[in-house]
Parts: C-alpha cells; sequence; structure tokens
C-alpha cells in the first residue's frame, strides 16, 4: 500500500514551522548571549515559539486533529527541555555550560523543535485525512 503525500498538510506545517523557528532563533541572537532578567522573555521564546507555530499551522491545515496536534505540540515542547539539557551535559561540565550561558543547550533546542517538527509535518502528511463527523 502506497501513502499519498499531502502537499497542502505539508507545506502549511512546514510554513508554520519555520516561521517558529525563525521567531525562536532570532530571539535567541537578540539576547547576545547574556542571561540576566532582561532576557528571559526572548529565552521563552526560543524554546516556545516553535511549538506553538506548529500548532498553529496543525490546526489551519487540519482543524479535525486538535487534540492530536494539541498532545504532540505539547510534547515537543515539554520534553525538548529535558533531552537537551540531558545532550548538554554529555559535552560539557556545568561550569561550562553556565560559562557559555547555555548557548548549546538552546541551539540544541532549536535543532530538535526543527528535526521533530519537519518530522511531525511530513508524518500528518502522509497521513489521511479523517473527515468531520456529520451532524445528523
Amino acid at each position: 500500500m502506497t501513502k499519498r503525500l499531502d502537499v497542502r498538510t505539508l507545506l502549511i506545517m512546514l510554513a508554520a514551522l519555520t516561521i517558529g523557528v525563525s521567531w525562536a532563533a532570532f530571539n535567541l541572537a537578540s539576547t547576545g548571549g547574556a542571561r540576566n532578567d532582561a532576557t528571559v522573555r526572548p529565552l521563552v521564546w526560543t524554546v516556545f515559539a516553535t511549538p506553538a507555530a506548529l500548532f498553529i499551522g496543525w490546526i489551519i491545515a487540519r482543524r479535525q486533529e486538535l487534540g492530536l496536534a494539541a498532545f504532540c505540540c505539547f510534547c515537543l515542547y515539554f520534553f525538548a527541555f529535558f533531552v537537551a539539557q540531558r545532550i548538554e551535559t554529555l559535552f560539557f561540565t556545568l561550569e561550562e555550560a553556565r560559562a557559555s550561558g547555555h548557548s548549546f543547550y538552546f541551539n540544541t533546542v532549536l535543532a530538535i523543535h526543527t528535526l521533530a517538527g519537519a518530522g511531525l509535518s511530513l508524518w500528518r502528511a502522509l497521513a489521511p485525512a479523517t473527515a468531520p463527523a456529520e451532524a445528523g
């Protein structure tokens, strides 16, 4: 059985993913490597923008998948913290990570969001769309 690619879904979700990753990267770059009270908001956007944008794109592409989109995007947001932190500890000591402002961690979050978001987009584009239930 061959799967048919839903190009519309793929393009909408990838466009939303691109917007989210771009906004996250912009916010990370805007901190200039500083980590203080003034950079909290951009750093929050760094880890939140991509899953939020992907969720919006998913809902635009497939409104009937609201629950699945919410679950998957929340998991992407939530678990990226832990995965990125664990990867950082494999390469850097705590002192080195603090000295760099955890730049490796934040860049790893962006990479995880980009790769997982692209995977989710392709997964949904290859899955058949379900028709909304008829009122009756």
